[in-house]
């Protein structure tokens, strides 16, 4: 077949498998196309908090045309890009600058779900395994419980990375397999997006592409022989090079993140760090029946496993684990057999975390693995490999290279095990294995393991049936493969459906309701206290309303410390505290007597379906004060000493004994008062003007109650002034005598770095494709 022609055939089968993948995704995502979203129900973290910080990166951005640098509707205020609040600087966020943000974080996370099938199609295709195959292999890994199951809870970042693993591998097998040095250029490209979706996720995917560049240098069959002697080792420098200008590509994000963790609860000695931290959420090993049997464990609310929740799943499917058992045996391909399998049984012993003694070692050499928690997450690289072993056991069989005594020992075990199942035999497994809190879960888990076995038992037998018409060559490879993938489809779905919460749009989920309309009408700033959740979580971020909690988990420490966030939050009910974090409005499940607040709005029932009453502040506390008097205490007693209802917020600050410049101090009472008044005349995200009334003849300070951060800076009528952290976490500034305003602005220097380094890194990603691109063309038009 002319060159031209195999290209034109090869283009019809990419398209072909790229129209597969998106009908088994419509399977699940159908509901899209009536015009509802992907937001997973009350429990799913696009939901409680996803949606707000996308919406408010997205409207700040069409405001102001720049990235909003800091968040001060939760917690006190935190960096938006330092601390995370999803994916600001990948593709995804562009699409929210032109269209509705519900529907952009939707349809990113429906493209990416196609694109997982299909880049697997496509790196299945470039290691040479048939189409149907490579298709087969694609749709697996699409549907595969650790991708599909993703999407509902909202864990876009996730998914993102998931669909980029397959991409990754296939660049890189260009780049070395086929010496495409233009490759490595993409590779870079590559590697920054996957960092900018989600660093947990990227950390171990780029350890995995690493084991991937040293097989293919090394230990390929297919690696290129045109390599100077003794400079074999060549393409790891490449491909080390390549993810250097990657991570540069993506320092705009990594550095201020980098930047932040010191400040976070998992900075080193904080709350999030440690090994029973960092292996909290691990797959336990006793849960792997879960990837043929996901009821074995039970699903959703019905979980009984070691973990406190679950909200996905690691299904997957009956055939993809036969077919994946049929590879074991390919001769043709015992390289790249061995090299997925040890990757694949690697991964999976990671995903275990402190489940067994593997994870130790790791966790005290790799660099920042002690901040890393939720270790099951990295099952999605064992489904991957999986998935390809998957592919090559099809071509294996539908070759008739797979002995018929092989086929039906393989279906024959899952038959037997679902068939366990069905007749009740599993369930004292389930109890085995069972810590004693959760007994009474597996009890009520008994019905839906039985029902579950016996779904897998009607999959089983249909597998088992195709398997063996396939081997002893009843059914042709062109019937075969695409009743196979059928079956597969189905067995997948089956499982995943259940995981698909839609609901209708934002504006009907997100509605006002009165008190959000009353909040809503207040002039900034101020901060509400939720404290009986009646709009949960994030919420109220959403409507551009400050609260004092929120939904995060990585807000600032000393904030959480201030707050009590160990011990629920119990700080934030003293009355110093309320004074000190300006907390004008209380949101209260009833109607009660609060002193110092009185009802202004309620009871009602909030758009969410919970009851909720509205209290303002009888004096409400001002968000800007001044005070003359300045005491030093060591970090661990000004937090005590705070909370204390006798402490005279509105008449001293309180900075730590390290403080680096000296402020006059007073070590006891009578305070004096102030004789100058601070108000807050223009308040935006990050930026805050402050006018001044009245005139003290010392220095003294003007504390701002929002958090305190090293970025902030700050001019006194025009002039640089200093910043300090005052009353443990708030933001403070020297005054001079007779001074007249205050301008506060968040600019981070890290961020400033990253989008200079950024830019070079991507012209550099640029270059290295295009002059290998340009060297290519004028080579071929010289030989020609």
């Amino acid at each position: 077949m002319p060159r031209a022609s195999q290209r034109e055939h090869a283009s019809r089968e990419h398209w072909l498998a790229l129209a597969a993948c998106t009908v088994a995704a419509l399977t699940l995502l159908w509901p899209l196309l009536g015009g509802q979203i992907l937001f997973g129900g009350g429990r799913s973290d696009m939901f409680i908090a996803g949606y707000a910080f996308r919406l408010f990166g997205a409207e700040s951005f069409l405001a102001t045309g720049q990235i909003p640098q800091w968040n001060p509707y939760l917690f006190g205020g935190l960096p938006y890009i330092g601390a995370m609040h999803g994916d600001i600087f990948y593709p995804t966020a562009w699409l929210r600058w032109i269209m509705p943000v519900d529907l952009a974080i939707t349809f990113g996370m429906a493209l990416h779900f196609v694109l997982a099938g299909w880049f697997t199609y496509r790196f299945g295709r470039a290691l040479g395994l048939g189409m149907g195959a490579s298709l087969f292999a694609g749709i697996a890994y699409e549907l595969t419980g650790i991708v599909a199951s993703q999407m509902s809870p909202g864990h876009d970042g996730k998914l993102f990375v998931s669909a980029l693993t397959p991409l990754a591998f296939w660049v890189l097998l260009l780049a070395i397999r086929h010496a495409r040095r233009w490759a490595f250029g993409l590779f870079a490209i590559v590697v920054a997006l996957i960092v900018l979706g989600h660093y947990h996720m990227a950390y171990f995917l780029l350890l995995a592409l690493g084991l991937w560049a040293v097989y293919l240098t090394f230990w390929d069959p297919e690696r290129p022989h045109r390599a100077t002697p003794g400079r074999s080792w060549m393409p790891l420098v490449w491909s080390l090079g390549a993810v250097i200008v990657g991570f540069g590509i993506a320092a705009l994000q990594v550095l201020p993140f980098l930047a932040y963790i010191p400040f976070s609860p998992r900075a080193d000695g904080g709350p999030d760090t440690g090994w029973q931290f960092a292996t909290s959420y691990a797959l336990p090993p006793s849960e792997i029946m879960t990837l043929l049997l996901p009821q074995f464990n039970g699903v959703l609310e019905r979980y009984w496993g070691s973990n406190p929740i679950k909200l996905h799943t690691e299904y997957m499917g009956a055939l993809p684990l036969a077919l994946a058992a049929l590879a074991l045996g390919d001769v043709k391909r015992r390289r790249l057999v061995v090299a997925l399998t040890v990757g694949g049984l690697f991964f999976l012993l990671l995903s275990f975390g402190g489940h067994t003694p593997f994870y130790r070692p790791f966790y005290e050499l790799l660099p920042l693995l002690k901040k890393i928690r939720a270790m099951g997450m990295v099952f999605y690289l064992p489904a991957f490999f999986l998935c390809l072993l998957a592919g090559i056991g099809m071509d294996r069989l539908v070759e008739r290279r797979v002995p018929i005594r092989t086929v039906l020992a393989v279906a024959g075990f899952v038959v037997i095990i679902a068939g366990l199942g069905a007749a009740g035999g599993l369930q004292g497994l389930a109890e085995s294995l069972a810590i004693p809190q959760r007994m009474g879960a597996v009890a009520a888990n008994a019905p839906d393991l039985r029902a579950g076995a016996i779904r897998l038992l009607v999959f089983a037998v249909a597998a088992l049936v195709l398997l063996w018409a396939t081997a002893v060559g009843r059914l042709t490879r062109v019937v075969a493969i695409p009743a196979l993938t059928v079956v597969m489809m189905a067995d997948l779905w089956s499982i995943d459906r259940v995981f698909y919460v839609f609901s209708p749009r934002a504006k009907t989920l997100f509605a006002d309701d009165q008190i959000t309309s009353r909040l809503r009408d207040v002039k900034p700033p101020y901060r509400v206290l939720d404290a009986g959740d009646s709009y949960g979580w994030s919420l109220l971020m959403a409507y551009r309303i400050p609260v004092a909690r929120g939904y995060h988990g990585f807000s600032l420490q000393r904030y959480n410390e201030l707050g009590g966030a160990q011990e629920g939050w119990r700080n934030l009910y003293s009355q110093s505290v309320l004074d000190l974090l300006a907390i004008r409005y209380l949101v209260l499940p009833d109607t009660q007597t609060v002193p110092g607040f009185t009802r202004v709005v309620g009871p009602i029932t909030t758009t969410f379906g919970t009851p909720a009453v509205l209290y303002e502040s009888t004096e409400p506390p001002p968000y800007a004060r001044v005070t003359r008097a300045v005491a030093t205490l060591p970090e661990a007693q000004i937090v005590p000493t705070l909370v204390d209802p006798r402490f005279p917020t509105r008449d001293l600050a309180l900075l730590p004994d390290t403080v680096a410049t000296p402020v006059p101090t007073v070590t006891t009472p009578p305070f004096a008062k102030s004789t100058v008044a601070a108000q807050v005349t223009d308040w935006t995200p990050g930026n805050m003007i402050i006018s001044l009334t009245g005139s003290d003849s010392i220095t003294s300070q003007l504390v701002v109650s929002e958090n305190w951060y090293p970025d902030w800076r700050a001019e006194v009528d025009g002039k640089p002034a200093v910043v300090r952290r005052a009353d443990h976490t708030l933001l403070a500034v020297d005054l001079p005598p007779g001074a007249r305003s205050v301008t506060l602005r968040f600019d981070s220097a890290s961020y400033a770095r990253g989008k200079t380094i950024s830019l070079i890194s991507l012209l550099v990603a640029i270059g290295m494709i295009v002059l290998p691109w340009i060297m290519t063309r004028q080579r071929s038009a010289r030989a020609a």
